[in-house]
């Protein structure tokens, strides 16, 4: 699923006719990681009976900051040169703005940063990661039958938040970037993690039933959605975000077809270097898109970006991934910390 949302947003970026929709990668992003952030924090809570929010913390920050930085110096060293219009300070300027994850309010209301805009779903990301585990241990406290439907108002009044501040401003940018409202993705993936569990019940003809509503919705979005088409900030993403839902009880069941497919090598080696593809990717793009006609921009943007996601990888993720394991887990809680090696979105990303 990562690589599919990763693969998504680089054909947007890359401006490879129709995908317009392309950036609703992003989206099964966000619900991807609500999932995973929440099935995480909910198996330490029931092993351990609390959640270690400095661990957490840590855990996030290594595998994030790093691969982050790795990429801002080499901004800070080729953006000059590449962009020479801009001065120094404004290079630097966005640097710093995405290193200290404030891209996604920055770019709602000041237009900032630019050559490295696509940190803006790091924002979201690091705002959620900080959040998130505080508000869950509340919501821990209540039945364990009544947390999906508070999770599910949840999600329901972050969907009415976006819609009502994009009703209300008709801004696209201020309603399309900040963290308060891109949140419905986050919680509906944070909803799918305490009715799927481990997936182990979902039936094989509701995971080819959910595969199949799960491809129709998603084709719908991109076909139907655009940058700043009427209605595709407001209800188009909510058919990205369902549909995103709908995979994940697809990808449940083993034997479904979606579940095989998503297992493909191809799809899981993109998978574990999308964290660092989508990191790598829009500045190639930002410079080749404007220059060279899409067919021959794109096989450069996917050669940079995967040769500098393969070494991100090897030199900084797979190290840091060591050491993070090595850190004090709860026996139960391991597994699926194990499964978050992976890169996060945005993390649409």
């Amino acid at each position: 699923m990562r690589a599919i949302a990763a693969l998504l947003v680089v054909a947007d970026h890359c401006r490879i006719p129709g995908f317009e929709g392309g950036f609703y990668g992003v989206d099964l992003f966000f619900v991807l990681s609500g999932y995973l952030i929440t099935r995480l924090l909910i198996d330490e809570h029931t092993s351990s009976g609390s959640i270690d929010l400095p661990r957490f913390y840590l855990r996030r920050y290594l595998r994030l900051t790093p691969p982050l930085l790795a990429l801002l110096a080499a901004y800070l060293v080729f953006g000059p040169i590449l962009w020479p219009q801009f001065d120094l300070w404004w290079h630097v300027r966005d640097a710093l703005v995405a290193a200290f994850y404030i891209s996604d309010y920055a770019r709602a209301f000041l237009q900032l940063p630019h050559i490295v805009q696509h940190t803006w779903s790091l924002g979201v990301e690091e705002h959620f990661y900080l959040l998130w585990p505080l508000a869950l241990l509340g919501l821990l406290r209540l039945p364990a039958r009544w947390r999906p439907a508070a999770l599910f108002g949840l999600f329901v009044a972050a969907t009415a938040w976006r819609m009502i501040w994009y009703d209300d401003v008709s801004d696209w940018p201020e309603t399309y970037f900040r963290f308060d409202t891109r949140m419905a993705g986050l919680m509906l993936g944070a909803l799918m993690a305490t009715l799927l569990g481990t997936g182990d019940h979902v039936p094989k003809r509701l995971a080819n039933l959910s595969g199949i509503l799960a491809t129709g919705a998603l084709l719908l979005a991109l076909t139907l959605g655009g940058w700043h088409i009427d209605g595709a900030i407001e209800w188009t993403m909510t058919l990205a975000q369902f549909a995103a839902a709908a995979a994940l009880i697809a990808a449940a069941a083993p034997e479904s077809w979606v579940s095989r497919m998503l297992s493909a090598p191809p799809l899981v080696a993109t998978g574990v270097l999308s964290y660092g593809l989508y990191l790598w990717h829009y500045p190639a793009a930002v410079f080749f898109r404007d220059r060279l006609p899409w067919f021959e921009s794109v096989p450069l943007v996917l050669a940079i970006a995967f040769l500098a996601a393969t070494m991100s990888h090897l030199l900084i993720e797979r190290p840091l991934q060591g050491f993070r394991r090595n850190l004090k887990l709860a026996p139960s809680a391991a597994g699926i910390m194990d499964a978050d090696a992976a890169p996060a979105a945005a993390s649409s990303r």
